[in-house]
């Protein structure tokens, strides 16, 4: 309105200029058209995005898929069954076995109840052991292997080791503890049977453990583990919010019951990963965008000289990230929660281009929309390539996470810039003058910081990045991996998988072979190679303990292999040998002569069957069927041994077709000299492509030097001061070159692009330039800085570097 009464009073006193007033009130006019177009816009383009973009909220399966280990690794992490599996610690203060198991009872009881599982407790399992035995027992002659038979059997078969396994029968008879299996001891006196059994010890739930009324407690008696599968996938979100409800319920039952209070109930599981992963990281996008927006917009209230002009900077931020959504959903079939979350920073980086327009807009001058958008175009433009340029060097790391953030930030700032110089100007053909100044102690003190201080200040920032450089670069040698924090666990999650892990044992510390197969007899081929050659690794002390099913079911080419192996170990004279000194010692021990006649018909048996492995060993034994593919998978659970080599072992038994292997020492190994080598080259190529492209701006080897110097400083002090907060370089790191030398060079463009144009530090437009580039860093400091306070690890690695 000021505008248009501007224009008449201008008609009456200089007609020269009616043309002119003419075209400023028809463009007063068609504002309204273009504000109400974009609106329309923004919210169509999110109405259509949130309704097809899929948030994705796993972090690990955004790990690159060009290297082996990690591809590797992820497809075990998908198709583990361990995926499915929930276990609830149940501690209680003092040694009381009964009491646990009557709490024990009571929590099996409500988990079945619940209908969320399909298997809860060990009975199942416990119910499968006896046949299994007896299986194992009348199965020896095809399921010792050649080096099980030398090592592990010859030794046993010496008079001496006969004595001992005889003196304990006798003992164990005497005490009742033998009742019922005098089949077992005729048949196997010196115990064979547990050299295979011993073999299952990788795929026992928990170590150290005592079986006691049909549950497994820790060796202190204070401790009882509830085992329950879950019937939907662990990753169902729904499903796991039932089961946090439920868990929550019978906290409170207990809590109840007598002495209650000092129980506690400590589950874990992938349910409770895929709630942290949808709440955490939910929680903390819209932390990050609620706050950066909030503080942004008290920022701007409290410098433009009419307030809510300020608060305008934030409309082509909102926009560009909006338009940015709209594109990602397109892209991509699933977009990361992570690159979302980015979004509060990428309002604090793309309010610059609305901010600088608005400064030289909102002046105590009338002004005109079409001049300042001129005015920091040229700057505008050099920091919106450069920063673009940089982001979207993100995709040559491989990570696809990584390309997500850097694609929605291209976006984002490029859309702003061109909102900012296409549709502003519409909207604010021109602005009449600002009756006063807003805080003109800022500018000023601004204004002084730049233009005093002599050498002082040169002299001082390079004493400093001298210090730094010498303090972090130095130090930095390698990136930390922490593989439990790659996901958006809460603390308290990974506080009761620490506490679970150091009662009952830690999964991560084992290693993972997965083999797959079109059928189950092929399944059972793979099977049998594996234990032959896992056999001889963990004799030659490469593997302390491994398990494949084959070592209880063999295929029949596993079975034959290991019958002519056992016909060979019995010779006649060593079967002479043997039954002169079982006679012998069984006469000492009171055993009669023909007590273990049954032995030696097993000795010299004929060629046993090798019939198919009944299904309802098949959850035991690791093996499952894809519902989707049909495809059967194996997994064989290993533990090093003390000649372990990952990356030997992983290139031997990976080289076979259809074997894939996770080794949590080997993937972090792997994925940290990942994260170094794409380090070191996006910051090259980053480096060397923002000089390039500065150099070509100034055209001037000069003016391109002086452009990156700020660059060069921030790089090296954020290298010091991470080291002084003792953060070492992890995956976010890996976008400090993009951040520093993308973001960090524009605010060395705005300044020497203006000062070429305007030519003095005292022109007042180049007070505007220092004013933005004071804003500019405010505001991606309060964007950064709420990502820094976020919940989720990689998050706040990214606010924080």
């Amino acid at each position: 309105a000021s505008a248009t009464d501007t224009c008449v009073v201008s008609r009456f006193h200089h007609a020269q200029k009616a043309a002119e007033c003419t075209m400023i009130k028809k463009a007063l006019h068609s504002r309204w058209t273009a504000v109400i177009l974009t609106a329309l816009t923004v919210a169509g383009l999110l109405a259509i995005a949130l309704s097809t973009a899929r948030i994705d909220t796993d972090v690990i399966s955004s790990l690159p898929k060009n290297d082996p280990v990690l591809a590797d690794a992820g497809y075990i992490f998908r198709h583990h069954p361990i995926q499915d599996q929930m276990v609830i610690d149940i501690g209680i203060d003092g040694n009381d076995p009964d009491r646990l198991v009557e709490i024990g009872d009571l929590v099996q009881e409500r988990l079945r109840e619940s209908g969320l599982f399909i298997d809860v407790g060990i009975g199942e399992t416990q119910a499968l052991f006896p046949d299994l035995v007896r299986h194992v027992q009348d199965s020896l002659p095809a399921l010792l292997s050649e080096d099980d038979l030398e090592r592990e059997i010859r030794p046993l078969l010496v008079p001496g080791r006969i004595r001992e396994a005889l003196e304990s029968l006798r003992a164990d008879l005497l005490n009742l503890d033998a009742i019922g299996q005098a089949g077992m001891i005729s048949r196997d006196p010196l115990g064979f049977r547990n050299i295979v059994l011993a073999k299952m010890a990788p795929i026992a739930p928990a170590r150290d453990v005592q079986l006691y009324r049909g549950h497994l407690l820790s060796a202190d008696g204070r401790h009882l583990l509830v085992v329950a599968r879950e019937k939907s996938s662990g990753s169902d979100t729904v499903a796991a919010r039932g089961i946090d409800t439920l868990i929550k319920l019978i906290e409170k039952e207990i809590a109840g019951m007598p002495r209650g209070s000092s129980v506690t109930l400590t589950p874990v599981g992938t349910y409770r990963a895929a709630l942290d992963n949808e709440m955490t990281a939910r929680a903390d996008t819209q932390r990050a965008i609620v706050f950066a927006t909030i503080g942004i917009a008290i920022l701007l209230l409290l410098v433009f000289p009419r307030p809510l002009i300020g608060l305008l900077s934030l409309v082509p931020a909102i926009v560009g990230t909006v338009a940015a959504f709209f594109i990602h959903s397109l892209v991509y079939e699933s977009v990361s929660i992570l690159a979302i979350g980015f979004g509060g920073a990428i309002i604090s980086i793309t309010v610059d281009h609305g901010m600088a327009y608005l400064l030289f807009l909102d002046r105590t001058v009338e002004t005109r929309g079409v001049q300042a958008a001129r005015d920091v175009r040229s700057p505008g433009l050099a920091a919106t390539l450069t920063t673009v340029g940089a982001f979207l060097t993100l995709f040559i790391t491989g990570f696809p996470i990584l390309e997500q953030i850097g694609l929605f930030a291209a976006l984002g700032i490029a859309f702003s810039f061109i909102f900012v110089h296409t549709v502003f100007p519409l909207i604010f053909p021109v602005m009449p003058p600002a009756s006063r100044e807003r805080f003109p102690a800022l500018r000023r003190a601004i204004d002084l910081i730049a233009t005093r201080g002599g050498l002082y200040k040169p002299a001082g920032v390079a004493l400093y990045a001298l210090a730094m450089l010498i303090l972090g670069i130095v130090e930095f040698r390698e990136f930390h991996v922490d593989l439990a924090s790659m996901n958006s666990v809460t603390a308290e999650t990974l506080e009761a998988e620490k506490k679970v892990t150091g009662i009952w044992g830690n999964i991560l510390g084992k290693v993972y072979l997965m083999a797959e197969s079109g059928s189950i007899d092929g399944l059972r081929r793979e099977g049998d190679r594996l234990a032959r050659d896992l056999g001889r690794d963990r004799m030659d002390g490469i593997l302390a303990e491994a398990f494949v099913p084959s070592m209880l079911f063999p295929g029949p080419g596993g079975a034959a292999e290991n019958f002519d192996a056992w016909k060979r170990f019995w010779t006649r004279d060593r079967i002479a040998s043997f039954k002169k000194n079982l006679a012998a010692e069984s006469a000492r021990a009171g055993f009669s002569s023909a007590a273990f006649d049954s032995l030696f018909r097993m000795i010299t048996m004929n060629r046993p069957s090798s019939g198919p492995i009944p299904e309802r060993y098949f959850g035991l034994m690791g093996i499952s069927r894809s519902r989707e593919s049909g495809t059967w998978r194996m997994i064989s659970t290993l533990t090093p041994g003390k000649k372990y080599n990952g990356e030997n072992f992983y290139a031997r038994y990976t080289a076979r077709e259809g074997v894939k292997m996770f080794d949590p020492g080997l993937f972090t190994k792997r994925l940290g000299g990942i994260l170094m080598s794409t380090f070191l080259k996006m910051l090259l190529i980053i480096g060397a492509t923002i000089t390039l492209m500065v150099f070509l701006f100034q055209f001037e080897w000069k003016l391109t030097i002086v452009t990156l110097l700020p660059v060069a400083f921030g790089l090296i002090a954020t290298f010091g001061t991470l080291k002084l907060l003792g953060r070492p370089l992890d995956l976010p790191s890996i976008m400090l070159s993009t951040i520093i030398m993308g973001m960090g060079v524009d605010y060395s463009l705005y300044y020497v692009r203006s000062y070429q144009r305007f030519g003095t530090n005292d022109h007042e437009h180049l007070g505007l330039i220092r004013m933005t580039i004071f804003m500019a860093g405010s505001t991606s400091i309060l964007g950064f800085g709420v990502l820094a306070l976020a919940e989720h690890t990689l998050l706040r690695g990214a606010g924080l570097t």
